[in-house]
């Protein structure tokens, strides 16, 4: 029952979100509270990650270090908490702003502080939408849209702070503030790693020198964040490794490829997404144009697609005014269809043939109807950047 009324809020918040008018940023920030708050408190549902990011959280407040001391070797910690989070195992894959991030969530120590504080960090992102977009619907679709609201205030993923930070970039940069623009998207990397594909463009905003200074300035401060919490070792990267080369679920392009590449299929996805971030680098200045291609790039390759994956290709879309994932992502939804096969006995779920047409079924008609209506609009718009030599005084001071 909830996927058609999750399919239909979707269509209601494209469709009427493409019609709103132009106001106040404020009121799509208020709008995006509105729709999130019923939301927190509720349990989260396909993942619980957020258990994940309280621990760590926790662990790291009491002294421990997330890399080399997982959760299942620390008992008397949170007994409670430690029995909540998934693959106890395996010790933190994060970046060391996202482990500060989860510092943060551990203060309030309860699901429904990370659901609040993640949602209000989303409703940001709404209305970072209206400033930095050409069209008012890009905040408001993004305010109502289903997918980041139950991914921000149910799920609290870590993907939402990271997305933040990178739309923060785009209007850091159509406002001229390209200093600010660099440390964004250092930061949107340093909380999870996918904004480094823009990292390129954004420099290329800037003079040489001036980008080179503030891309050493942002990267020893992210260095200096780390200190504290990562301790490099030989297990620093050993879940991140495993979960690179074994995981996966509802890949669009793995399943096929997988059986005729076998242990080459995952470097193949990956040299292939390579090229394509690497082309739209090539051809594009604007950082959004390439944001756009390696968000649809990561999304149809990676070997695993968690709905709030598709984050990274709905919110460069709709700062394009294109209308492809927006409707797509409506259809990403439907992967929570998979918890119809969910086995009280064993805790856990499967994911059978059938999901994949499902899923990418809707999720491809979905792009083929954002096609459609991309080719009968004659008015997208485009994001327009200051020259990189332009005069302007105290623009990269900030």
């Amino acid at each position: 029952m909830l996927l058609p009324i999750g399919a239909f809020w979707g269509l209601v918040a494209v469709l009427g979100g493409a019609r709103m008018p132009r106001v106040a940023a404020g009121w799509v920030l208020v709008a995006a509270l509105l729709v999130r708050a019923p939301w927190i408190g509720s349990p989260p549902h396909l993942s619980d990650d957020l258990y994940r990011y309280l621990w760590e959280g926790l662990a790291l407040s009491a002294g421990h270090d997330p890399f080399s001391e997982a959760p299942a070797t620390l008992a008397g910690l949170d007994d409670h908490l430690r029995s909540l989070v998934n693959h106890p195992e395996l010790t933190s894959v994060y970046p060391p702003l996202a482990l500060w991030w989860f510092r943060l969530l551990a203060v309030g120590g309860s699901p429904a502080w990370a659901q609040l504080l993640t949602a209000l960090v989303d409703a940001g992102t709404a209305a970072v939408l209206v400033r930095a977009s050409r069209r008012p619907a890009a905040g408001w679709i993004y305010a109502m849209h289903p997918l980041p609201v139950l991914e921000s205030a149910c799920g609290a993923h870590i993907d939402v702070p990271a997305v933040a930070l990178a739309a923060a970039a785009v209007l850091a940069l159509r406002r001229d503030q390209r200093g600010l623009a660099v440390w964004a998207t250092v930061a949107g990397a340093a909380t999870k790693l996918f904004p480094v594909v823009m990292l390129p463009a954004v420099l290329r905003q800037l003079p040489p020198r001036r980008a080179l200074v503030h891309l050493v300035a942002a990267s020893l401060a992210t260095v200096a964040l780390a200190l504290p919490l990562v301790h490099v070792g030989p297990g620093l990267l050993s879940s991140a490794r495993l979960y690179a080369g074994t995981w996966s679920f509802l890949g669009f392009a793995f399943p096929w490829v997988e059986p005729l590449l076998g242990g080459a299929t995952r470097p193949v996805l990956v040299a292939v997404g390579a090229l394509v971030v690497a082309r739209a680098s090539w051809t594009s200045r604007d950082p959004v144009e390439v944001w756009a291609a390696a968000g649809s790039a990561f999304v149809l390759l990676s070997p695993t697609v968690h709905p709030w994956y598709v984050l990274w290709a709905l919110v460069p879309s709709l700062l394009l005014g294109r209308a492809g994932w927006a409707l797509a992502s409506v259809g990403s939804l439907q992967a929570y269809a998979v918890l119809a096969t969910w086995d009280a006995g064993s805790g856990s779920w499967s994911e059978q043939p059938w999901l994949w047409w499902w899923v990418w079924g809707c999720v491809l008609t979905g792009l083929a109807a954002g096609r459609w209506i991309q080719l009968r609009s004659d008015d997208e718009p485009t994001i327009v950047y200051p020259a990189a030599n332009r005069s302007r005084k105290g623009s990269d001071a900030q």
